[in-house]
C-alpha cells in the first residue's frame, strides 16, 4: 500500500501520537522491560505535560469511560520526576489498565489497516509484556510525525537485537542457502519447483529466509531514513548507495530515477517522481524511463485519459514472463478514474437513444454496419468484453473477447440455442446462450432477439475463421469497432459508415463499467430503503458478503453479484468497472469509513475529497436520517 494512501486520519494520529509520548518512559520504568533509553530526560518532559494538561485522547464514547478513569488515575500516581521504577509502579498499573480498556473497546475507534496493527503493537507492549514488535513500532513512527521519531528510535532493542544485524545475518544464510540449492544457476520458476520436490525442507528454510530479510530489510531501511534525517523522501541515486553498502540493492532497481521513501509494511520502498508525485505501484524490476513522460501529446483511447502530466513514468517487465507493466501517478490515476466514470454517466443518460440507432443499423443492408451493431449489441447484452488480438495470440493461457471469436471453436448451434463459450480475461470462462425463434409468433413476440439470432446464423453459415469479419473477410479490431460507437449519427461513407455511427459519449468497453455501476446504483437504493439505520457490520456484508461459518450462513455481497455478470472476480470489479463514488456513498451515508480495500485500490485520500463527493454525501446522510426517522 502506497505512503500517501496510508496516512493516518486526524483522530487516530492524535490517539497513536500520544501512545508514543508514553513509549520510552513505559520501556524505561516498566519493571519487566528496563530498556535503555538515549534520551530519557526529553522523554520525561513529555510525560509532565501530559500530567499537567490530563489529555484523555481514547475519545468520548461512553464505551471508553473506564479506558479514561484508568488514564485520570494515572495522571494522579505519576511522578515523572522520580527515576526509581518503585515510586512509579502504580502509575504503571494504571496506564496499563487503561490500555487493556481500550484494547477491548477498539471498535468504537473504527481502525482500520495499519492502525489496527499499531493498536495490536502498543496493546502488546503495554498489557502484554511482549516487545516482539517495538521495532514495527519505531518503524511506523514515521506515520506521526519527525518528533515521534526521535523519541522512538531513542529505544534500544532487547538483547542489543539491530535490523542491520538481522540483514547481515540473513545475507549470509540464504547466500549459503543458494549456493546448496541453485548451485550458481539463475533461480527460474521450473527450477524452483524442481528443488521443491526434490528438498521440501531446505527450500521451505529458504522461503521463509526471503520472508525475513524483507521484514529485515524493512525495518532497516527505515532505520536508514531516520538516521540520515531523510523525511519524508530522498533521491533514488542517494539511496542506492546506501543500499549497495548494506547488501539490499536488489530492491531498489538502478535503472530507476526519481524519488523513493519508506513504507510501513509491504514492499520497503515507494516510489515517487522527481516532482514528488507517488507511483501508483513500486516497480521492482528491469525498470526503463519513459522519455516522454511530463510531455504534452494528443488525446487517445477516445479523450478518456488525461494528458496534462504525459502519460506513463516508468515500464517494468514481469518477474515471470514477459509481460510488461506501465506504473503512472496516483494523480493521474485519480483523474483518469474520474473522467473516465463522467463519460460512464453521459452514457447512461443516453443509453436508449444510442441502442435504437444499434437496432436501426443491426437490419441496415450494408455488411460492415450490421456487423459492428450486432457486437455492440451483444456486449450490451452480455456484458461481454471485446478482446484483443494479442491476447488471443498467446503460446499460454490464450483470452479472447467479441471480435476475436472463433466461428467453430466457440460459436455452434445447439437445437433452439446458439451457443457461444470461450476463455475469457484471467482465464474466466464465458458461457451465452441465445435463443432461435423459429416460428412467426415468436419472432413478432421477441423481435430483437430474433434480428440478433438470425444475423449470428447468417455469420456461422459462412464458416469463415473468425465470426465476426468484414467484407474484405478481414477480422474487426476493437479500433475498429470503437470507431463506429463514438462516431457521429451523421452518415459518412467516406468513412465506411453511410448510416453514421451509434453517437455514444464513450467507448463500447465502458459499457461494462456501465451495467456495472448500474447494478450497484440499484442495490445501494433497495438497501437504503431495507435499513435506513444499519450497524457498520450490516454494510460490510452487503458490499463484499460473508463466508459460511458455523455460526453464519454464507451471504453474497452486491461485488459478487457484479462480478458474477461480469466474469471476473469481485476484487477487479471493486477496482476497475464500478464507479468509485457510488462505493464511497455506499459507506459514507452513514457517516461510516470506507474499509481498507477501497482506499488501496480506488486511491482515496481520506482527509481530502478525492472525488468530489462532501456535497452529495450531506445531501444522503439527510436523506438516510429522514428515512430511518419514518420507519421508527
Amino acid at each position: 500500500m502506497a505512503n500517501e494512501l496510508t496516512a493516518l486520519p486526524e483522530f487516530t494520529r492524535c490517539l497513536f501520537k500520544h501512545a508514543y509520548l508514553f513509549l520510552p518512559w513505559f520501556c524505561r520504568l516498566y519493571s519487566e522491560y528496563r530498556l535503555k533509553i538515549d534520551d530519557f530526560p526529553n522523554a520525561v518532559e513529555f510525560i509532565e505535560a501530559l500530567k499537567k494538561d490530563k489529555t484523555f485522547f481514547f475519545g468520548p464514547s461512553p464505551d471508553l469511560a473506564k479506558a479514561n478513569r484508568k488514564l485520570n488515575r494515572f495522571y494522579e500516581a505519576a511522578k515523572p520526576g522520580s527515576r526509581n521504577p518503585e515510586s512509579n509502579s502504580e502509575a504503571i498499573h494504571f496506564l496499563r489498565r487503561a490500555w487493556f480498556h481500550a484494547w477491548r473497546n477498539r471498535q468504537v475507534f473504527g481502525l482500520r489497516g495499519h492502525e489496527v496493527r499499531l493498536m495490536k503493537f502498543f496493546h502488546e507492549v503495554y498489557v502484554l509484556d511482549n516487545l516482539r514488535h517495538l521495532a514495527d513500532l519505531q518503524c511506523m513512527a514515521r506515520l506521526i510525525d519527525e518528533e515521534v521519531v526521535r523519541l522512538a528510535r531513542s529505544i534500544h532493542l532487547p538483547a542489543g537485537w539491530t535490523p542491520a544485524r538481522a540483514v547481515a545475518k540473513a545475507n549470509m544464510e540464504l547466500h549459503r542457502l543458494e549456493s546448496i540449492l541453485f548451485c550458481g544457476k539463475e533461480p527460474a520458476p521450473e527450477l524452483c519447483d524442481q528443488i521443491r520436490r526434490k528438498k521440501p525442507k531446505t527450500y521451505a528454510r529458504f522461503q521463509n529466509l526471503v520472508r525475513e530479510r524483507k521484514e529485515a530489510a524493512r525495518l532497516r531501511i527505515t532505520e536508514i531514513f531516520d538516521k540520515e534525517g531523510w523525511f519524508p523522501i530522498v533521491k533514488s541515486a542517494t539511496l542506492y548507495e546506501h543500499l549497495q553498502k548494506e547488501g539490499l540493492d536488489d530492491l531498489l532497481p538502478s535503472t530507476f530515477r526519481g524519488r523513493v521513501g519508506v513504507q510501513p509494511t509491504g514492499y520497503p520502498l515507494t516510489f515517487y517522481t522527481y516532482a514528488g508525485l507517488e507511483l501508483d505501484s513500486p516497480p521492482i524490476n528491469e525498470v526503463t524511463m519513459n522519455p516522454n513522460y511530463g510531455m504534452e501529446e494528443p488525446d487517445k483511447d477516445y479523450k478518456i485519459h488525461p494528458v496534462t502530466d504525459g502519460t506513463f513514468y516508468c515500464e517494468t517487465k514481469a518477474v515471470v514472463g514477459d509481460s510488461k507493466t506501465k506504473h503512472y501517478t496516483l494523480e493521474y490515476k485519480r483523474r483518469a478514474r474520474r473522467l473516465k466514470y463522467d463519460s460512464v454517466e453521459k452514457l447512461g443518460q443516453v443509453i436508449d437513444q444510442v441502442r435504437v440507432r444499434l437496432v436501426e443499423h443491426l437490419q441496415s443492408n450494408h455488411r460492415d454496419t450490421w456487423v459492428r451493431a450486432l457486437i455492440c449489441l451483444l456486449i450490451d447484452k452480455y456484458c461481454a468484453r471485446i478482446g484483443n488480438e494479442a491476447s488471443a495470440k498467446r503460446e499460454e493461457k490464450k483470452t479472447y473477447g467479441i471480435t476475436t471469436l472463433r466461428t467453430g471453436k466457440h460459436v455452434f448451434i445447439n437445437k433452439d440455442h446458439i451457443i457461444i463459450e470461450y476463455s475469457g480475461k484471467h482465464c474466466q470462462p464465458q458461457r451465452h446462450a441465445l435463443p432461435i425463434y423459429r416460428t412467426v409468433a415468436e419472432q413478432r413476440k421477441h423481435p430483437l432477439e430474433s434480428i440478433i439470432a438470425s444475423r449470428l446464423i447468417r455469420l456461422i453459415e459462412e464458416k469463415r475463421r473468425y465470426l465476426f469479419t468484414r467484407s474484405d473477410r478481414k477480422p474487426y479490431t476493437p479500433q475498429m469497432v470503437n470507431e463506429y460507437f463514438t462516431a457521429s449519427i451523421e452518415p459518412n461513407p467516406e468513412t465506411n459508415l453511410p448510416y453514421g455511427g451509434a453517437g455514444s459519449p464513450c467507448t463500447v468497453h465502458n459499457m461494462r463499467n456501465y451495467h456495472a455501476t448500474r447494478l450497484f446504483r440499484r442495490y445501494s437504493e433497495k438497501f437504503l430503503r431495507l435499513h435506513p439505520n444499519p450497524t457498520y457490520e450490516e454494510v460490510l456484508i452487503a458490499y463484499q458478503g460473508r463466508n459460511k461459518t458455523h455460526k453464519y450462513r454464507g451471504r453474497p455481497g452486491v461485488l459478487s453479484l457484479i462480478a458474477r455478470m461480469l466474469g471476473n472476480t469481485p476484487a477487479i470489479c471493486r477496482k476497475s468497472y464500478i464507479d468509485p463514488r457510488e462505493q464511497l456513498l455506499f459507506f459514507q451515508r452513514w457517516g461510516f469509513r470506507p474499509p481498507d480495500c477501497i482506499i488501496r485500490d480506488l486511491f482515496v485520500q481520506e482527509e481530502e475529497d478525492t472525488y468530489g463527493l462532501r456535497r452529495v454525501i450531506r445531501g444522503e446522510q439527510k436523506r438516510a436520517r429522514e428515512l430511518a426517522k419514518q420507519n421508527a
